[in-house]
């Protein structure tokens, strides 16, 4: 029974690294992103959206938030 227990704590380590590499790529995406092409928000919205709803904050940013180039 003892023997489960770190392998329990590694995967759950792998996971939570996996997530917070998630979420720092979805941000390191929007720093890159040029203002034209979000929609919806703007970069500070999508930053707090992908940060603080987190893991549903970065789907929602993969999914929403760039569309084609409007032209101002």
């Amino acid at each position: 029974m003892t023997n489960s227990v770190p392998i329990a704590v590694g995967s759950l380590v792998a996971i939570m690294a996996v997530l917070i590499w998630f979420d720092a790529r979805c941000l390191a995406d929007l720093a890159r992103t040029d203002d034209r092409d979000l929609r919806l928000f703007t970069r500070n919205g999508w930053a707090l959206l992908i940060v603080i709803s987190f893991p549903i904050g970065p789907l929602l940013y993969l999914l929403y938030a760039k569309g084609p180039r409007r032209i101002v």
